[in-house]
């Protein structure tokens, strides 16, 4: 019988051959994509809180 598993290249870890990339890889490229939002929504809040400050106390 033979094994329906490949080598993720990335990782070197076997997933399904079934699947249509690496799982670890997916989960971690989609956990990174959470966090560069995450940053980028708290840049645009730490800069709409400037300008809102400076706005105010004008």
């Amino acid at each position: 019988m033979s094994d329906q598993t490949v080598r993720c290249e990335r990782c070197d870890k076997r997933y399904p051959a079934s699947e249509p990339s690496c799982p670890n890889c997916r989960r971690i490229r989609q956990s990174n994509i959470a966090i560069a939002t995450a940053l980028v929504m708290l840049v645009v809040l730490v800069v709409v809180g400037w300008l809102g400050a400076q706005i105010l106390f004008m």
